[in-house]
């Protein structure tokens, strides 16, 4: 749950609500979401069951589909996914951290304190995984604590707002809901990093698909509460208009003290994602390197704490490669390559379909198979194909052009592998 609650639910219900300010599009949208993270939980799941292994959707790639999308995959999550998001949440951090402090920072000062954090959070993964499981509990203990304070004053404390005619200009239904599917999913991504530390988990056959299952479980749940708030407390036309819809609900809910509250909680939500994404994602470079798709130097662990040392550090690396670079080349990448991670959603499905006949005694067979990882393959080729033909070519062209790079990484890395031989 602490992967996957980070800071979009804080502001994707406002990009959901413009493309869909009617109440039943706009529930239907997140339905539709949950439904998703369901199928892509009970897929990895299965899957985390049958091959608990260091590096976990990347393995789950290389064993059922090949060595080039699981290549890909990592280059993605590598140089965009991972790394350009948590410089940007980190940044985010920074940012409520200076709100609840009262301090004016400017621009390159809170671009070095987000740096700092990501080379805190980082020396942290160097003492282990265990460390950081500590303090990732803490961080999810409290920004629960922190929704639910807004659920309950926004459903039970505070009047709800008058109806409103919707703003006009929302694209159709069936379009707005094809492109609402990319912040919906955004907000409920983050299921498959437990299975990156397989190995660090006790008994992961039986842990890893309970925590996949009832952390997806528990965070719909959430966002339902939380989505419920919204529109009872702010109305879906304000909903669409709102630049900032959390600290709209918070001020109508907790008054004057409400922003700073607000800012506290999104602080250490992010604060929380970072320490989930930056110590689990290495797992996924250590099992490159163990596979020869990456420096061997990246595949060592640290011989008492077991901690991938090297892969740490390159990760933090990029990440303040991307907070010392002032353009929106973080947001820029981000929104391009979101689509394209979507196509190894697809490839998983298609990895257990493929893996499970020869694997008839599965340690956990998710219920009515092949049901979720169809259904999971279905929504990620329509998220995948949708967003193609709806979203500017600006942006779909740089997401395929990253994996264009990477198809041509792996041909000369694989040429010197080669040679080498």
């Amino acid at each position: 749950m602490g992967g996957i609650i980070g800071v979009g639910i804080f502001y994707k219900p406002g990009e959901v609500a413009r493309l869909l300010p009617e109440t039943a599009p706009y529930f239907s949208a997140w339905a539709i979401g949950a439904l998703a993270a369901v199928a892509g939980a009970m897929t990895f799941a299965e899957l985390a069951a049958l091959l608990p292994r260091e590096g976990g959707w990347f393995e789950y790639l290389r064993e059922g589909v090949g060595r080039l999308p699981a290549f890909l995959f990592a280059w993605i999550v590598l140089l965009v996914v991972s790394t350009g998001a948590s410089a940007g949440v980190a940044e985010f951090c920074a940012l409520q951290v200076a709100s609840v402090a009262g301090w004016e920072a400017s621009p390159s000062a809170l671009r070095g304190l987000a740096a700092v954090i990501v080379l805190g959070v980082t020396a942290m993964g160097c003492r282990g995984v265990k460390t950081g499981a500590v303090l990732q509990n803490a961080c999810m203990a409290a920004k629960l604590l922190a929704i639910a304070v807004f659920v309950v004053a926004g459903l039970a404390l505070v009047a709800p707002a008058a109806p409103a005619a919707p703003p006009a200009g929302a694209p159709s239904i069936p379009t707005g809901l094809v492109r609402a599917t990319l912040p919906v999913l955004f907000t409920f991504g983050g299921w498959q990093l437990v299975t990156y530390i397989a190995p660090s988990v006790e008994d992961p056959v039986r842990t890893l698909p309970r925590a996949i299952l009832g952390g997806v479980a528990g965070v719909a749940a959430v966002y339902g509460l939380l989505n419920l708030a919204y529109v009872r407390v702010l109305g879906l036309p304000a909903l669409a208009t709102e630049p900032d819809v959390a600290s709209a609900l918070a001020v109508a809910t907790l008054g004057d003290h409400g922003a700073r509250f607000l800012s506290g909680a999104m602080a250490i939500s992010a604060l929380g994602f970072l320490v989930a994404t930056l110590i689990s994602t290495p797992g996924i470079y250590v099992a490159m390197a163990r596979q020869g798709l990456f420096f061997a130097s990246a595949g060592r662990v640290h011989p008492r704490t077991g901690a991938p040392v090297n892969a740490l550090l390159v990760q933090a690396a990029v990440c303040c490669l991307y907070l010392a670079w002032t353009g929106d080349v973080k947001g820029q990448l981000g929104d391009s390559v979101v689509f394209a991670e979507w196509i190894f959603h697809g490839l998983c499905a298609l990895a257990l379909l493929r893996l499970a006949p020869g694997a008839p005694d599965r340690p956990f067979r998710s219920p009515l198979f092949p049901l979720f990882p169809a259904l999971y393959a279905l929504i990620a080729t329509g998220v995948v194909v949708g967003n193609l033909g709806s979203s500017p070519w600006s942006v779909t062209s740089l997401g395929l052009g990253v994996l264009a790079l990477g198809a041509v990484v792996y041909g000369a890395w694989s040429g010197l592998l080669r040679r080498a031989d």
